[in-house]
């Protein structure tokens, strides 16, 4: 909502020019020259594509890169980069002059234009960020946005408000004067204050829903959702027995019976995953395995058992962590009665608020793990990528397979997008086959909004978007 990247996101969803004004792409289909429209920054200073080219190196500079750097990892010599094996002059982002933005990727990327929707692909202000690098800690003269609109107001901890940018070069499109949005960190009290009409929005992909609350919504009918890039597994920590042992990742897996989760925990159209990639995103709508098959489930156990040296007598107890929240606890309890009952597994429920989980998660200081996962772009590779290598930052199930790795690779230099596809579904089933991760459900955005207020668009990628939005 405050920024705009090369891209955006038109009224159904499509990518559409945003700060750039055209593009070119090679035959290769390796190098982006973007010619940027004429656009500006709050303060009125003009928007460029050394801002771009900064904000991008910055993203991808070991100094100051986040797990998300990884989404430039297409772009030349970034991961390069990272690994400091060359400097951050040497990745293939180049402003040629105030208006032109050049990109060379490692390899064809048929996505790419997707991820320059991404809001880690917006520009920051160069000069401003030179000068004062704290600029984003609060509301200051130095708080620039290029975005249909700007921060007016922000008391921590209690409420934002955004008010529209007059500077954003398609200000005229932009209906409503203005977005409040109260921070309530207790989900009933978002409820109650919407029923109230205090709210206009409450949910996904902004905040959660008390599970009774929209089973309870939805059987009034005024629940809405749209289907969402989303998919809740188990990361296992593939260094640590026993999950080292394939053949016990499998049998954990296949315990599980994730149709009796989704009638009985979700309950409101979340789809088993035999997969890690939901129908829209599979290349072949065929299940990798049975769900729930307890018998194939138990034949893997002894396997693994003989493998590991191990009896029934003498497996020891795992974790089981998750976030903290009422739904995530319910999800994870029904998981631990189902690997008991079906396979004698003795499982204990760590759970932590999320900063806590997640750092544990990252240090590899787990053993399993629940975790819902977002794709951000609509293509196979951005939830099959994080296995290529055992990096920690983003591959934190810490397996890596050779054959995995070539697979995805074959893809990366495939400009045959059906030979493309092919290299993609046999790496899905190898992970399938070696469940580094256990699927559980692919997910749904699910959200309660005033009947007057339309035009919001939902994005499967997990994007809210405002631009377009009004009251009837």
């Amino acid at each position: 909502m405050l920024y705009e990247g090369l891209m955006r996101l038109g009224p159904k969803g499509e990518i559409i020019p945003g700060v750039a004004e055209s593009f070119t792409i090679s035959e290769d289909q390796k190098t982006y020259t973007f010619k940027l429209r004429d656009s500006y920054w709050s303060n009125g200073d003009p928007v460029t594509a050394y801002d771009f080219e900064y904000a991008w190196k910055k993203s991808v500079n070991p100094l100051h890169a986040k797990p998300s750097a990884f989404m430039f990892y297409k772009i030349k010599n970034v991961k390069a980069c990272l690994e400091k094996r060359v400097g951050v002059d040497d990745v293939g982002i180049v402003a040629l002059d105030e208006k032109t933005l050049k990109v060379e990727l490692e390899h064809p990327a048929p996505y790419f234009l997707s991820l320059c929707v991404y809001s880690a692909c917006a520009p920051i202000h160069k000069e401003i960020d030179l000068t004062d690098s704290q600029w984003g800690n609060d509301l200051n003269k130095n708080f620039v946005t290029n975005g249909p609109f700007l921060l007016k107001e922000w008391k921590k901890g209690v409420e934002i408000y955004f008010e529209k940018n007059p500077s954003y070069w398609d200000s005229r499109s932009i209906k409503i004067g203005g977005v409040q949005i109260a921070i309530v960190p207790d989900e009933n009290t978002q409820f109650l204050m919407y029923e109230k009409g205090e709210l206009d929005w409450i949910g996904e992909p902004m905040s959660s829903i008390p599970i009774d609350i929209k089973v309870n919504m939805y059987k009034k009918g005024e629940l809405q959702a749209v289907d969402a890039f989303s998919l809740r597994w188990l990361y296992l920590n593939n260094e640590k027995p026993p999950f080292n042992n394939k053949n016990f990742r499998k049998a954990v897996s296949y315990a599980i019976n994730r149709q009796s989760l989704v009638d009985h925990i979700f309950q409101l159209g979340e789809k088993p995953a035999m997969g890690i990639l939901n129908e829209d995103l599979a290349i072949i709508d065929k299940p990798h395995f049975k769900d729930g098959h307890v018998e194939l489930a138990k034949k893997h156990l002894n396997q693994a058992l003989l493998e590991m040296g191990m009896t029934h007598e003498n497996l020891p107890t795992f974790t089981l962590s998750h976030r903290d929240g009422a739904s995530n606890s319910t999800l994870n309890q029904a998981i631990q009665r189902q690997l008991h009952v079906n396979l004698g597994l003795h499982v204990e429920i760590d759970r932590a608020d999320w900063p806590v989980f997640f750092d544990r998660v990252l240090q590899g200081d787990y053993e399993c793990a629940e975790i819902r996962y977002y794709s951000r772009i609509k293509d196979p590779s951005y939830m099959l990528d994080p296995f290529r290598y055992r990096d920690p930052s983003i591959n934190m199930a810490r397996w890596e397979h050779p054959t995995y790795k070539n697979l995805l690779e074959k893809a990366d230099d495939e400009i045959d997008l059906e030979k493309r596809q092919e290299y993609l579904h046999l790496a899905e089933a190898l992970l399938m086959e070696e469940m580094p991760v256990v699927p559980l459900c692919f997910d749904k955005f699910h959200f309660l909004c005033n009947k007057h207020l339309k035009g919001i668009y939902i994005s499967p990628l997990r994007e809210f978007d405002l631009r377009y939005a009004y009251f009837e």
